[in-house]
């Protein structure tokens, strides 16, 4: 049964012009509190998730295992993938035997994780404060879930897509802007987060010029049996709202060289914030 009204809570609060805006605001907030994905509740509930998914339940929506089962994919870049609970779970749901997943995450996440997957030779985990110095190769997949809305652009994205030239993008939970792309920030554990919702045709945009067609679109599942309360919080910008998550399939069009013509902006390094939070 859905719980009343009184019973939902917002998750983000303000409607911000700027991600430097909203970072303030978050670091304002939080005080001296740490990143939260430096803190030690992130690395925990990576750590849960991991084990959720080795014990056969999938701790969260992933459209990538039917992906995978369904076509001739078998090597994978994972941007901001936690733990690497996503590589268990294709396993787990599908017979074909991935060669290569790659999981780019913040050194923090890559050092409490990459021990985890000593004894198999196909998992890498790259960190992505060094994201220029480590080789990706050419990979079938770009994967991502839940991870754009932390970053202050798609700069990030764009540079990571161009360096492993995938033939599919596909983007899980993709917070979508209704009104033109803004900025909030994100309550997680009493630390205020920086977050960002997209305007999808700005994005479809984006990688039309990167290479990439849509393929398709559909709606996320929501996140807590679907009692996230999709609100601003207290904000006054009424014409400034918060669109359903939805999944997006991107594929490298055929006529296009894809990354021949892309610079690199994103710099040396990652964007701090950029992790699912759950």
């Amino acid at each position: 049964m859905e719980p009343p009204l009184s019973a939902r809570q917002s998750i983000w609060n303000g409607v911000f012009d700027s991600w430097a805006d909203a970072a303030a605001c978050a670091a304002i907030k939080s005080g001296d509190a740490p990143q939260a994905f430096d803190t030690s509740r992130w690395l925990e509930r990576q750590s849960a998730m991991l084990a959720s998914a080795r014990s056969g339940v999938s701790p969260r929506h992933s459209s990538l295992p039917l992906f995978i089962a369904t076509s001739s994919a078998n090597s994978i870049v994972d941007l901001g993938g936690g733990s690497g609970w996503t590589f268990e779970i294709v396993c787990l749901n599908t017979i074909k035997k991935i060669a290569e997943y790659v999981i780019v995450e913040q050194q923090t996440t890559v050092d409490a994780f990459a021990s985890s997957f000593k004894d198999n030779d196909g998992v890498r985990f790259v960190a992505s404060e060094s994201i220029s110095r480590d080789r990706i190769n050419t990979v079938d997949v770009f994967y991502s879930n839940s991870a754009l809305q932390y970053f202050p652009d798609n700069v990030f994205l764009v540079d990571l897509a161009a360096m492993c030239a995938p033939t599919w993008i596909l983007l899980d939970d993709f917070q979508t802007a209704l009104g033109g792309e803004f900025f909030s920030t994100q309550h997680y554990y009493g630390i205020e987060i920086p977050c960002r919702f997209l305007d999808l045709q700005s994005t479809v945009e984006e990688m039309r010029r990167l290479g990439y067609t849509l393929q398709g679109k559909w709606e996320y599942p929501a996140i807590i049996g679907g009692h996230l309360d999709r609100s601003l919080g207290n904000s006054p910008d009424s014409h400034r709202k918060i669109g359903a998550p939805l999944s997006l399939l991107f594929k490298k069009t055929p006529t296009s060289s894809g990354n021949s013509q892309h610079t690199s902006k994103s710099g040396n390094a990652f964007n701090s914030n950029f992790i699912e939070v759950t």
